[in-house]
């Protein structure tokens, strides 16, 4: 999101999710449902799979 330029605001918008919504993925490191994750790689111009954060 700061690597686009975006505010969460903005990202919320462009994805179509609440903000609430775009905040908590934010927070949560790419803990969302598939769609959610589709919706906001879309809105940042990224495949989805590479907002999943892989915990080791």
């Amino acid at each position: 999101m700061a690597d686009k330029g975006m505010t969460l605001k903005q990202l919320a918008k462009a994805a179509h999710v609440s903000e609430y919504t775009a905040a908590r993925y934010a927070k949560a490191g790419g803990n969302g449902t598939p769609t959610t994750l589709y919706k906001i790689g879309r809105a940042l111009g990224v495949k989805p799979s590479s907002l999943v954060l892989v915990r080791q």
